[in-house]
């Protein structure tokens, strides 16, 4: 019962960090809009109302990847980690359920990457770092692309060499991948069944 409480609590603590984030976010969008509009700067008030509702239009797509897993991973990620910001693009109409990998397995693939990277990015400069995840369906499967703006320890390089070559035992096909000092992109194809 003490460990159940435990996971309850953690849980609640972590759906309430989420929801902040997520106040937080939208308050600072109405914060710019009334800017704006105090300013009589209608034309930068749209262009910013447009790229709200491409995010949103965004967070859509990443909520119908029919894996709730990774939608609530994907959509909740910045709210937990503070190492590095994701920025997920779904690029097309994506279904995660035509794959040849089963949900959790693909779950534990993506999420052991990211958090790998996490885990392992240099902190503390100018600029924080970021991964940019794209999917794309395609004919032949979903391609997973990351592409980190930041720099990674060598303990980190290491741990994600062991991942992808453990990947590339299964159905996963590695299309790219960049590991250098100035760059990290790896994409990945996951064949349909």
């Amino acid at each position: 019962m003490k460990d159940e409480r435990r996971l309850f609590t953690q849980q609640t603590d972590e759906l309430l960090a989420v929801l902040n984030r997520q106040r937080h976010d939208w308050l600072n969008h109405v914060q710019v809009l009334l800017g704006y509009l105090h300013l009589n700067r209608t034309e930068q008030g749209e262009a910013h109302l447009k790229r709200i509702a491409e995010m949103a239009m965004q967070e859509s797509m990443i909520a119908r990847l029919n894996s709730s897993l990774l939608s609530v991973f994907f959509l909740t990620f910045n709210a937990l980690n503070k190492e590095m910001l994701l920025d997920v693009e779904v690029c097309n109409q994506v279904d995660l359920t035509k794959v040849a990998l089963d949900e959790q397995r693909l779950f534990q693939l993506v999420s052991e990457i990211l958090c790998t990277v996490n885990d392992h990015v240099e902190v503390g400069g100018y600029e924080p770092p970021s991964m940019q995840l794209s999917l794309t369906e395609d004919v032949h499967g979903v391609h997973f692309r990351f592409d980190l703006a930041g720099q990674l320890r060598a303990t980190g390089l290491e741990e994600l060499e062991k991942l992808i070559r453990k990947s590339e035992q299964s159905t996963v096909e590695v299309t790219e991948w960049i590991h250098t000092e100035e760059e990290w992109i790896l994409e990945l194809r996951i064949p349909f069944e």
